[in-house]
């Protein structure tokens, strides 16, 4: 057999890390992060607990990688806002693949949504929840301010909490969850322009 390359070490070293996050997620989920260790997760990931740590550290920057990738999933999403100069398309197109992004990836909002609940987790990346937030509000205020909103960051508070709210129950209760609906509902109440009142 010819010795592997570079480009080949690199596939399976990136193969056997997603698998550990993956396992990761899911124990960290069913058992709660202070209930799951590193040894239950090589275990599980079919890996030995030596081999974990060529790549993690420890179980809190295990944690720390698991929780950023949520946010860069939801980064990684252009919403939009580079395919149209149009404030009412660019907010059609946010609402079409948050939703979407939320329905082709149901499990791993389930599990990445239990495990963000849990008080530890939720301390730990309080500043990271902050900043995320302050991103969205930020962004979302300058659609609405194109669409003539008189209140343009209360318009974008409401259809925050909104995708809060619908996230929850989609994940709850995913059979009973008319997206293609609720997608329509969300356009007719945010993507209209405002017009302003006559003085």
């Amino acid at each position: 057999m010819s010795p592997r390359t570079k480009q080949q070490f690199e596939k399976i070293r990136k193969t056997r890390k997603d698998k550990i996050l993956t396992v990761a997620l899911e124990l960290f989920a069913q058992n709660g992060y202070q209930g799951t260790s590193i040894a239950q997760i090589a275990k599980k990931a079919k890996i030995s607990k030596g081999l974990m740590y060529n790549y993690f550290k420890n179980k809190e920057k295990l944690l720390e990688e698991i929780v950023l990738e949520g946010f860069n999933k939801i980064m990684e999403l252009d919403y939009g806002l580079s395919k149209s100069d149009k404030p009412t398309d660019k907010l059609k197109s946010l609402i079409d693949e948050t939703l979407n992004n939320l329905s082709n990836n149901l499990h791993y909002w389930q599990l990445y949504t239990v495990l963000l609940v849990q008080p530890r987790v939720q301390k730990k990346f309080e500043k990271k929840f902050y900043q995320f937030r302050e991103f969205f509000i930020t962004t979302m205020t300058e659609i609405f301010k194109g669409l003539g909103s008189n209140n343009p960051e209360l318009h974008s508070f409401l259809l925050g909490t909104h995708f809060d709210g619908l996230a929850l129950n989609f994940i709850a209760t995913p059979d009973d969850f008319p997206i293609e609906e609720i997608k329509q509902a969300l356009y007719e109440q945010y993507c209209k322009p405002k017009r302003k009142k006559k003085k």
